[in-house]
């Protein structure tokens, strides 16, 4: 019986899937239970609606906007903060592309000149959704913090930090790197 997939050197797009799946998975649920819980628990209804309007407005920055907070048009200074190595443990990441590769040793996430464009427009919707969240995130931290909620206000700074304002930085980071492969 002659196999479906196209070609057999690729993963099926569900194991793709799956492998990224799994760091997103962690990463948002090592993040996202902690202030839920608290939103739930501690925060009054009328200033999470409000902090997650707030929030949301983010989604409406312009792409233009996203070069004048940019870190750095040199990949140096990302790498010396350990973005690189925040690459290792993301969707679409160094691990999960190595076991990939593992067992499909041609497989490549980006193969042609249009992926690049494609990969490029994704990191401005990647890095968009973090901002959305460090606002939000932000002002979680802040709430606590005026309700003398030390313990949760340091718990969102650090989650901050390592969800949102370093993925931020990895898309600025990939978006450096890309710079030299995109016409």
């Amino acid at each position: 019986m002659p196999s479906s997939r196209k070609n057999p050197a690729e993963p099926p797009p569900a194991l793709l899937a799956l492998a990224n799946a799994v760091p997103n998975v962690l990463w948002s649920a090592l993040s996202l239970v902690p202030i839920s819980v608290y939103c739930y628990q501690h925060m009054a209804r009328p200033w999470l609606y409000g902090g997650l309007a707030v929030s949301a407005l983010a989604f409406g920055v312009p792409t233009a906007w996203f070069g004048y907070w940019q870190l750095s048009h040199r990949a140096a200074p990302y790498r010396r903060l350990g973005v690189a190595l925040a690459n290792r443990l993301t969707q679409n990441g160094d691990f999960v592309n190595r076991l990939l590769r593992f067992r499909y040793p041609a497989y490549r996430h980006v193969r042609s000149r249009a992926a690049l464009a494609s990969l490029k427009r994704h990191t401005y919707h990647q890095e968009r959704f973090h901002l959305v969240l460090f606002l939000f995130f932000l002002f979680a931290s802040l709430y606590a913090a005026l309700q003398g909620q030390a313990g949760w206000c340091l718990l969102f700074v650090l989650t901050n930090v390592g969800y949102n304002l370093y993925p931020m930085w990895l898309q600025q980071y990939l978006r450096v790197r890309l710079a030299f492969r995109i016409p």
